[in-house]
């Protein structure tokens, strides 16, 4: 009978120990499993988790509702925009999957109209019971989507602020006018919670837009009349004409008789 409670004692003792190693697993936001979106400001429950979640331009906000009128910054064509994100994820920053930032106008989730959006993609293959080393090859990537072309000079960076919170830093230039637009900032995490957080009349742009000037193509290289005439030994004339090709343009043309010896006369065909 002793020993039976002993067992039974042990037994317990295991299982308590399980159990809390399950539950610090994840930071402590009130949920006991993965079932907390990442937050750049409060968990599902209300409780602040980052402070200071959105910036743009040096100007910091508390992220307290997924919808929230900011002040807006107003900016002209070409001129920088810094954008610095502090997202909070509850298994680990590691788990944060996708973080993408557009522009655009939000009335609600069946009516956006988005016309940029950059995002930070971290990809990996892991279950959350398995979580990643420090130190494990983790692919991170950036994608742009900018139909319109109203980008330039985008960059993505990140760092980690701890082992809970990423932050991520975008910078672009606007290439031209937008009308004052809402930002919207999308998270999603490896087991899929997202979460969508609009911050309303964000940003305005004023100005002429931009036109990039491309630099003209180099003239094409004109081969040596010799090697002009072996890489058109192939053309074949019809009869009664004959092939010559063109000394300042390489072209081969077939011409008659009479117009080849006028050609040739006046240099205007390379000789075989």
């Amino acid at each position: 009978m002793t020993k039976t409670l002993f067992q039974l004692t042990i037994a317990v003792a295991v299982l308590s120990s399980v159990s809390l190693l399950a539950v610090n697993a994840f930071a402590d936001t009130g949920c006991r499993r993965d079932c907390e979106a990442p937050t750049l400001g409060v968990t599902y429950e209300g409780k602040r988790i980052v402070e200071n979640g959105f910036t743009i331009n040096g100007k910091s906000f508390d992220v307290d509702e997924l919808t929230q009128t900011i002040p807006t910054t107003k900016v002209r064509t070409g001129e920088l925009i810094q954008i610095h994100l502090v997202v909070f994820e509850n298994s680990g920053g590691q788990y944060l999957r996708d973080t993408s930032l557009s522009i655009g106008n939000y009335a609600d989730d069946t009516h956006v109209n988005i016309l940029t959006t950059v995002s930070f993609d971290q990809n990996f293959n892991a279950l959350l019971k398995e979580p990643l080393s420090r130190d494990s090859d983790v692919s991170k990537t950036s994608t742009i989507v900018d139909p319109n072309g109203i980008l330039k000079d985008v960059t993505v960076k990140t760092s980690e602020v701890d082992s809970y919170r990423t932050a991520i830093d975008i910078s672009f230039k606007v290439t031209k006018p937008i009308d004052t637009s809402d930002m919207i900032v999308q998270t999603i995490d490896a087991k899929k919670n997202s979460k969508t957080n609009v911050f309303y009349d964000a940003i305005s742009v004023t100005g002429k837009q931009i036109v990039e000037v491309k630099a003209k193509p180099p003239a094409p290289h004109v081969p040596a009349p010799l090697k002009l005439l072996k890489s058109h030994s192939q053309v074949v004339c019809r009869e009664g004409f004959e092939l010559v090709i063109r000394s300042v343009t390489g072209a081969p043309a077939c011409v008659s008789t009479y117009t080849a010896e006028m050609l040739k006369d006046r240099g205007m065909v390379a000789s075989k």
